[in-house]
């Protein structure tokens, strides 16, 4: 039975690609490469968790721009930092 693995890629087929990785980078050069796929990979994931706090700060402006009274929205004064409290 074999074992799926990647985008349909069989053992011996995974074999022969790491054989000629290691022939073509050299057994000193796969360390540095993957220590450099490493960093690009934190980096990506850095990024793309600074734009969903980025996005997520946007969402939260306009909600407090839209539950702010509409008084301080006629002035344009800046929307209140909290939500106002609801009335009892």
């Amino acid at each position: 039975m074999p074992i799926p693995l990647l985008f349909d890629i069989s053992g011996g087929e995974l074999l022969v690609v790491l054989l000629f990785a290691l022939i073509f980078f050299g057994s000193k050069g796969i360390p540095d490469i993957a220590r450099t796929m490493g960093r690009a990979m934190r980096q990506v994931r850095d990024a793309r968790e600074e734009v969903q706090r980025e996005i997520h700060r946007g969402v939260n402006d306009v909600r407090r721009h839209v539950e702010a009274p509409p008084e301080s929205r006629a002035q344009g004064t800046p929307p209140p930092s909290e939500p106002p409290a609801p009335a009892p």
